[in-house]
């Protein structure tokens, strides 16, 4: 894996980090939320933490409801990505994505154990790319 994609396993779910810089404009470390539904490797979130326009999808691969991030409210958007997930936020927003049986499948002991790899690669990828 290079320096600009990662991926961490935590249980039922994986997460998938890599840098985007393909959109006019805007840039910023894009963190997936993954998990095998119906025998299929399926992106159940994804948090865009872009510079200027950042926001997340509930189930990008199905309605794909996109939601922006207020940057007054939220700050750093990666930051407010990270927080969601360290405050035990996935379970509720991957049932709202519409996969309720993986949100289900969550295991807290193995995603408390993942999420320090989680931060440090996500920050790892985005420092790499701004500096």
């Amino acid at each position: 894996m290079s320096e600009n994609q990662g991926r961490v396993d935590a249980g039922s779910i994986a997460f998938a980090m890599h840098y985007r810089d393909d959109i006019a404009g805007d840039e910023g470390l894009c963190i997936e939320v993954r998990a095998e539904v119906d025998g299929q490797d399926t992106e159940l979130l994804r948090f865009d933490c872009f510079r200027v326009a950042p926001h997340y999808h509930y189930g990008p691969q199905a309605d794909d409801e996109r939601l922006m991030l207020d940057l007054t409210a939220a700050g750093d958007a990666l930051d407010w990505t990270l927080n969601c997930f360290e405050r035990g936020r996935l379970g509720p927003m991957i049932e709202r994505a519409g996969y309720p049986g993986v949100a289900e499948s969550l295991n807290q002991r193995e995603l408390t154990a993942a999420l320090p790899g989680v931060v440090s690669a996500a920050r790892e990828i985005a420092a790499a790319r701004q500096s």
